[in-house]
This record gives structure tokens, sequence and C-alpha cells, in this order.
């Protein structure tokens, strides 16, 4: 008998695919929603080692090493790669940054590894052409560029060449007269591109990648102050993003590479580094990029030990919530990006991944906010807005809006975007639209070229609207930083006895003999793998070290103000003065232990009393005592800042 009602032969099979994929296409929706979606390989001419997102909508793009000086721009709407002028010299392994007005400047450049250029270039998008700078006062190769809150553009350190090494001096950039100007009292040797960023005081945050970190007051001839050690130590070829106003998150890096994170609030009057999740797991030579929402999402790197270990590539992307401090772990990329990749924001919100060494190819990845839904409708904005200003977007989806923010666009290289930064602006609903209030000031943003986005209460942005922030007029200076003077700075070297020896009390007078004493800069300490000088470790554990140093003053001091970190217990005198001390409860001698335990490398600051005032003018001693809270303690660490206020 013939069955009836069911296909049979081809025509079976046929209706079990249809059925199969009816079945597959929701599922896989439901997943790009999670993970999101990287769109197929494209072939590229050369692998794009500098990337920038031009205020044209396309992405600019130049390789490494001999082929240098060619730049091509993608169009990521058509896909059109176009060969640009060439620019004069090689800019491989440069610096770069926009000014307020779009231009990009192009910092150093490439004779060989380790051997830099002192010339500078300005690429102006809008007539695709390049034009000479002034030199800078020696080579750079590495540098770093940094948009100021003026306008003006900081670059700094760099190598010059295999003889003379880093260029130490930090020089300024001034559009307005084409010339450079020398932070002669700011010198300092950094690491190959440094990160930089413009704080919300108009001074510049240096976060790293080593443990050391620094504010830079990019004023006259500049100076550097100082800031806490981080909790993780170095972070060779991780990243550093400028996730939210002041805030900064640092990740990965180091060898082997590091899966932790760690960020800081630039606007606390006292910042620390706090730690927040860590990543799936480790990764080097990666790349960081902002997303409309605020998120951060790491694309590419390396799992593995070495500099550039391509056998154990990590190709998931993951994405960090800052409401959270937790990671996802997203869709997987086709081919391995490590040392020489880059990655920026488009500005349809997706995701352009690109280079690598030898790397011909790029890859776009779509968030999982691009398949949650419609997008709000982003339909008039103005070409650019002054600061403080309020201006209208138009868009029918008014209602809807949960957020309105800005990101600047992105010049990145080596894993070190030099320019994304994260805005959010105030809005209300208005006629046919919403009424946004631009950034109050230059240090919130400073000038230059941004994108718009829309976002509606499911986090799914509209497509990017490019707007200059600043317009014509000139930005507002940066106030002066109000702290007192450094005396001694975290990170300053210190006298230090670790025998394990009961000194009595009087270690802490001025006439006590510290000679035979060790020295060593801090952080000392030992187990927590962040120390430069390690602490001698006594088992059973010692209750005790003693830390001295000597500061000379020229003036009375009317305020002090302390920073300490230190494990488990502390107390700080002052030419054989008690000032301040914390889990000191079972006394100061050298046998009691620590009353309490404190988190690792906790930081606590102070204002010291002054009376009656122990500080005198001529030499001051400064002497510390760290306690061990038991027998048994599995680290110690100290390093301590002082800054005073002298009388008028």
């Amino acid at each position: 008998m013939a069955e009836t009602g069911r296909p049979r032969g081809p025509a079976r099979f046929r209706w079990g695919m249809l059925a199969l994929a009816l079945l597959v296409a929701p599922v896989a929706a439901a997943q790009d929603s999670v993970v999101g979606r990287w769109g197929p390989l494209m072939s590229w001419p050369e692998p794009a080692v500098h990337a920038h997102l031009l205020p044209t909508g396309k992405v600019m793009f130049f390789p490494e090493f001999e082929a240098g000086d060619t730049a091509r721009t993608w169009d990521p709407v058509s896909g059109v790669i176009q060969v640009l002028p060439r620019p004069g010299h090689n800019i491989f392994c440069s610096g770069h940054s926009f000014l307020g007005d779009g231009r990009l400047l192009v910092t150093g450049g490439h004779i060989s590894s380790d051997v830099g250029l002192k010339d500078v270039v300005l690429y102006d998008a809008f007539t695709n052409t390049w034009r000479d700078a002034p030199d800078m006062n020696a080579a750079r190769w590495y540098p770093t560029n940094t948009t100021l809150a003026t306008g003006e553009v900081l670059v700094i350190a760099g190598n010059i060449d295999h003889d003379a090494g880093s260029n130490t001096l930090p020089q300024v950039y001034q559009p307005a007269t084409n010339t450079w100007r020398n932070l002669t009292s700011a010198r300092r040797e950094l690491p190959y591109y440094p990160w930089l960023f413009t704080a919300p005081d108009g001074r510049v945050f240096y976060a790293g990648y080593r443990t050391e970190c620094g504010w830079l007051d990019p004023r006259g001839t500049g100076a550097w102050s100082s800031c806490p050690p981080k909790r993780y130590g170095s972070r060779s070829y991780g990243n550093a993003v400028m996730y939210d106003e002041g805030r900064i998150l640092i990740l990965g890096g180091s060898d082997p590479p590091k899966a932790t994170a760690e960020t800081i609030d630039l606007r606390e009057s006292s910042p620390v580094w706090r730690a927040t999740g860590a990543m799936s797991r480790g990764r080097r030579q990666q790349n960081a990029t902002i997303l409309p929402d605020g998120k951060v999402l790491v694309t590419g790197g390396s799992g593995g030990s070495g500099f550039d270990n391509k056998s154990v590539p990590v190709r998931a992307a993951e994405l960090w919530d800052p409401a959270t401090g937790r990671w996802t772990v997203l869709a997987s990329e086709s081919r391995y990006r490590g040392y020489h990749s880059t990655a920026l924001l488009l500005p349809d919100g997706r995701v352009l991944s690109a280079g690598g060494r030898g790397e011909k190819s790029a890859q776009v990845y779509s968030p999982p906010y691009l398949f949650k839904g419609a997008r709000p409708s982003l339909s008039t904005a103005p070409a650019s807005v002054e600061y403080g200003a309020t201006f209208t977007v138009g868009t029918p989806d008014a209602a809807s809006l949960a957020r309105v923010t800005l990101v600047r666009l992105s010049s990145v290289t080596h894993s070190n975007n030099m320019e994304q930064r994260f805005v959010p602006l105030a809005f209300t609903v208005a006629s046919g639209g919403v009424s946004v209030t631009a950034p109050a000031d230059s240090r919130r943003a400073p000038p230059g070229y941004y994108l718009l986005f829309l976002l509606n209460g499911q986090g799914v942005p509209s497509v990017g609207h490019i707007l200059r922030v600043g317009g014509s007029g000139a930005p507002p200076p940066p106030p002066p930083p109000t702290d007192p003077a450094r005396v001694i700075s975290f990170g300053a070297t210190w006298r230090y006895d670790d025998r394990g020896v009961d000194l009595g009390s009087g270690w802490t007078a001025p006439g006590f003999n510290d000679a035979a004493w060790k020295t060593g800069p801090a952080q000392l300490g030992y187990g927590d793998g962040d120390e430069a000088t390690a602490l001698y470790r006594a088992t059973p554990r010692q209750p005790s070290y003693y830390f001295r140093k000597t500061v000379r003053l020229d003036k009375p001091i009317t305020e002090a103000r302390l920073r300490v970190l230190f494990d488990d217990g502390v107390g700080v005198w002052v030419n054989g003065k008690l000032l301040y001390q914390r889990n000191m409860g079972n006394g100061t001698a050298y046998g009691a232990w620590a009353s309490g335990t404190s988190g690792d490398n906790a930081v606590l600051t102070a204002t010291l009393p002054l009376s009656p005032n122990p500080f005198v003018v001529g030499d001051n001693v400064v002497a510390v005592m760290v306690k061990q809270a038991n027998s048994t303690s599995s680290d110690v660490s100290f390093d301590l800042e002082l800054s005073l206020t002298p009388a008028p």
C-alpha cells in the first residue's frame, strides 16, 4: 500500500534539510546575540600595523619594515582599498594622534630596529595631502602621542638609536604656531609606546606598561609626580583604555601572559589601583577597543610564553563590562592576531581587526548588540559643537533611548590605541529627537573628532555620526594642579634594616646612625611579585622591619599629607615623633606583632598632625616600621609618598 502525506526520495531529503534549517536558524541568531559574529576574512595588500579611523569615516593603515612609507585607506562601506600619496619617509614604528581639526600628526619613524627618525608629518584626510612639520629634538622609534586639553600634542619616549638609547625629553607640538615646546624639567626614560591619557584635571597620566605610573604636568617646562604602583606588576604588550571619564582599565600583557586586569579612577583625590575581573585566559599582543556602550572588547593575542608565540593563539574575543567587572567569552576570529596587529571601532558599531606580523588580512566583528533588535535611527546631527553647548540630534526613536555617548576616533599600533576614549553625554527628549549637552570642557574631551552614538534600552547603538568637538573655538586651558610638593614619591630609595634585630627605641631619632643599613628602591617587601627590592624572608617570620629616609626642607611646613602602602601594620615617625600608625595596637616594640591585617598592597591616606610641628628647616628624618601579623605571614610590603605644603 502506498504512503500518502510524506515526501519520498529526493523530496523527502529536501524537506528534511528545510526542517533542519528552520531549527538551526533561530539557534544561530540566538548565539549571535550572545557571542557576536565575525565576518568573512578579507585579503589585504599589506599588514595593517598602524590603523586610524579618519574623520571621513575611512580607515587609514600602513604596514611594517621597509614598506612603511606606503599608506592606504579602506572604506568600510564599499570595501575599496586606495593607495595614498607617500608621506616622504618611513612612518613604521611612529607615534600618531589627531589634532583638533582632524589632521593626523605622525611623529618619528623607522630606519632599522631600535633606530628612529626625528621627522614629523601631518596628514589631512579632507584634502588627501601630507605636509611636513618641524623636526623633533631627536629621533623617536616607538613614541607615544597624546592630545592634550589645550589641543596641543605631547610626544614622549621612543628610541633614538643603539648608542644614544631612549629619547628622554618630552615635547609638546603647538599647532597654532607649528612649533615645539620642550619639557626640559620632565626628562624621563620610559618604555616603548608608553600608555598615556589626558586626565580630567588637564595633566597627563602615565599608566605603564611598567609597574610604575605617574602624573605629568605638561605646562611650562613640565613636572612629574608619582602615583601608587599597580597591583599586578608590569604588563608588556598589554592594553590600557580610558573606558569612562577619568577611569582607566589595564589588562593582560607580560611574559608569560597575564589574565588579570585592574582599574584606577583619576577623579578621586587619592587614586589607587583596584582589581577587577580576570579574563578567561592570559594573553599578550592583543588589542582592546572601547565600544559605543562603554564596554571593552579584547581581540587576538598569544596565550603562550615568549614574545609573539603564534603556536598558542587566543582567537576568542572577550568583553569586559565596567558595571560588573566581569568578562564574557565571545566568538572566535579566523586568524591569529598578535604582534603588529590592530583593532578599532568603526562608525557602524562593528570592530575591525587586522594585521599581525606578515599577516595581510583583516576581519570585521559584529558585537552581540547588533543582534538584539532594530537599531535607533540617527537622522540629523550637527557637524561640530562647542564645549558646554546644547545641540539637537534628530531621531524618531527618542522615547526608547537610554544613553548618548561619544567615542574618540582611534589611532592604534602595537597594542596601544593613543586616541580612543569614552565620554557619556547628558540628554533630554525634545521635539523631533533629543537635546544633548556637549562635554563641559576640553579636559573631559580633548578637541577633535568623535563618534556620536544613540543607544536604546537594550544597549543597541545607532550608526555613529562623526562629530567635531571643540569646533573652531580655542579650548580653555587646564587648571593648575593643586597638589602640594611631593618630597618623597612612591618608588623612592630608602635605607632599611631587615636583619631581624631589635634596635630598641632610639632608631627613630634624627641622630641615629643608619650608615650601615642597606638601601633600595620601593616597593620593598616579598611575597607579592611586584617588589623593586626584596626584603629578607625569615622562617619563622620576623615581626618588624625598619626604614629611614632624610628629607631636606628650605621653608617651614604648614600641611603634610601621607600616602602609605603597607602590609600588615605601619608606624611613621618624623624626627622621632610618631605621627601615624595603623594596626599597631600591640605597641611599637620590635617583638610585637601587628594588631590586624591589611589587604595586599593596601594604600591609606592621611593628613599628619602638626601640633607641635615636627618638621624643621634643614634635614628631617622620616622613620617607618612595618609589622607582620603573625609568624606565618606570606608577604610584607612597603612604599610611601609624602607631600608637604610650605609656608608662603
